[in-house]
């Protein structure tokens, strides 16, 4: 499974919320900003940076990573097929800490994962992945749900899975172009990536409708019609999950109107107050933001959004910026929709970085940028292609015109790093340490034996 790229030619409160839930999120707050402040000024590449095969068995599909601030040591896997591992000290434990029941056609299944910032005490995190078949669906393919579970059973390492509460469910017409990322974000607020519903250019006008309508082929059109009506496809939502909704207005469209809604709407979403927009979006305009990730240095987020038929894109949003529009399907990376000519585009959030399908290459995954353990490295962003195997490194320089440039991974010179598959998804632990998932079921974490202290590597190993 790999968010596909169309076939070839075809084709105030806040702030202090902010302060504490970054602090209980790390756990290593002030080490990170050391680190960061060290690599600052290098941003090299140690010659012998390396990916280290983790020589992890019996994780079918690995996606995706995250490791909560409870001082347990646990590094948690997500397999896209369902199920959850705790990896520790070096070992895979089993069971397996929770099995999700996700339909896997296409590009489906479990595909993200996101510890409350409270872990520790309450015990809850979040999963989002595809509802399984037998279902009731919105729209014609199986939803796309955020869910919550509770893991404060007499066994800290096995979830009750009665405590199931599903959060938002949203409609979906395909079974690829899923996003299914989940963060929470320095706010302390959850953050969710959908992709455009799947049809190729986004016939319907998704991306850009901030409001529910049908799949009409009609890309104008921003209103309800007749039934299927679809939301909140090419964005990425921001929601409360610490309270309830006791009758959930038009205006939430993660959930139907007149229920309870297990979220809260943030007061600063910024189509709060506003009639015909859904109340959870935040950033919109994406075709597939199928990873992206919070800069534990600073807050900003970065999207990897996979293209179409040219180009692949990062985009970095700082953290002081708010919401965006990212112009799809207006633009696809830098450029025009469908055009070859470089930055030929100026509507929305241009990415940073991108790439073109030259080579073979075809479907971006990533990324995060480093603020681990190998000082040289840190502030480097990593992301990855799916097709070709290779992986990248950007960083600020000034040479281009969005000020960013990015060189592929070799060693030696001439010859790229490649995973044994391809790469599907990224994840760091509370250390920053960063890990990688292929494909065919490798899981490797990038490491540096000279670069940098490797006290903090997952597991004390």
């Amino acid at each position: 499974m790999k968010p596909s790229p169309s076939p070839p030619n075809t084709i105030s409160s806040g702030l202090r919320r902010h302060a504490r839930a970054l602090i209980v999120q790390t756990g290593v707050l002030s080490v990170a900003l050391f680190v960061g402040q060290m690599g600052a000024v290098a941003q090299t590449v140690p010659a012998d940076l390396m990916l280290t095969d983790l020589n992890i068995t019996g994780i079918d599909q690995p996606i995706a990573f995250a490791e909560p601030n409870d001082g347990s040591g646990r590094l948690f896997i997500v397999s896209r097929t369902g199920n959850i591992y705790i990896y520790r000290n070096g070992v895979v434990e089993s069971p397996e800490f929770l099995n999700v029941p996700s339909s896997t056609g296409g590009e489906q299944g479990l595909l993200g994962i996101a510890f409350h910032p409270q872990f520790a005490s309450n015990g809850r995190f979040y999963v989002q992945h595809t509802r399984p078949a037998g279902g009731a669906n919105i729209g014609t393919f199986p939803d796309q749900l955020t869910v919550e579970y509770t893991a404060n059973g007499p066994d800290p390492d096995v979830v009750p899975p009665a405590t199931r509460r599903v959060i938002m469910t949203v409609g979906d017409l395909a079974n690829n172009h899923n996003g299914g990322d989940i963060h929470f974000g320095p706010d302390g607020f959850l953050y969710i990536s959908i992709g455009d519903g799947g049809p190729q250019n986004d016939p319907h006008g998704f991306a850009q409708c901030l409001w529910r309508k049908p799949a009409d082929n009609n890309p104008a059109s921003c209103a309800s019609g007749t039934a299927p009506n679809y939301a909140l496809l090419g964005k990425i939502m921001r929601i409360d999950v610490d309270g309830t909704t006791a009758s959930a207005p038009a205006e939430m469209c993660g959930t139907a109107t007149g229920a309870t809604a297990n979220y809260r709407i943030p007061v600063d979403n910024p189509h709060v107050g506003t009639s015909n927009t859904c109340d959870e979006i935040w950033h919109h305009g994406m075709r597939n933001p199928f990873r992206f990730s919070f800069d534990r240095s600073n807050g900003d987020m970065l999207v990897g959004d996979v293209g179409q038929g040219t180009w692949e894109e990062v985009s970095l949003i700082p953290a002081a910026d708010g919401a965006q529009n990212l112009g799809w399907r207006t633009c696809e990376g830098r450029q025009l929709r469908g055009s070859v000519t470089v930055d030929s585009c100026n509507f929305g959030l241009l990415p940073i970085l991108d790439y073109s399908h030259a080579a073979g290459r075809c479907s971006i995954t990533g990324g995060y940028r480093f603020r681990g353990p190998i000082p040289q490295f840190n502030g480097m962003i990593v992301y990855a292609d799916y097709c070709t195997r290779e992986i990248f490194f950007g960083r600020p320089d000034g040479a281009t015109a969005s000020g960013w440039s990015a060189t592929r991974w070799e060693n030696p010179p001439g010859t790229p790093v490649r995973p044994a598959s391809g790469p599907i998804g990224f994840g760091e632990d509370l250390a920053g340490n960063l890990y990688l998932a292929a494909q065919s079921d490798q899981v490797y974490r990038f490491s540096s034996a000279t670069a940098g202290d490797n006290l903090f590597a997952n597991g004390f190993e």
